[in-house]
């Protein structure tokens, strides 16, 4: 019966020595999509947490066009990553294709 590990890759290039294998960071690719929406909802928060300090008084009015407002600039921006990357993609050439032609 195989062994199945979740979240740890157990290959012969790791360090032993500390008990684990160092994280491989070139899994994920960068989504600033992500980021921006991310970035946009802690924005709101912080504004609420200060509502409810009493420090700022922050309207619904403002806040829900605010809010809806940055994630639809989160989407244009994962949409353009998206294109971007498709189009660096295709102008690639592919692996294994022989350059020369004929």
């Amino acid at each position: 019966m195989r062994r199945h590990s979740f979240g740890h890759s157990f290959d012969r290039s790791c360090d032993h020595s500390l008990g684990h294998s160092a994280p491989d960071r070139t899994r994920h690719a960068f989504e600033p999509g992500k980021l921006v929406a991310g970035l946009v909802v802690l924005g709101m928060a912080a504004a609420y947490g200060m509502d409810a300090a009493g420090e700022w008084d922050v309207r619904p009015e403002i806040a829900l066009p605010t809010l809806l407002g940055g994630l639809c600039v989160a989407a244009l921006t994962s949409a353009l990553t998206y294109a971007l990357r498709r189009r660096s993609r295709r102008a690639t050439p592919e692996e294994g294709v022989a350059e020369g032609g004929g």
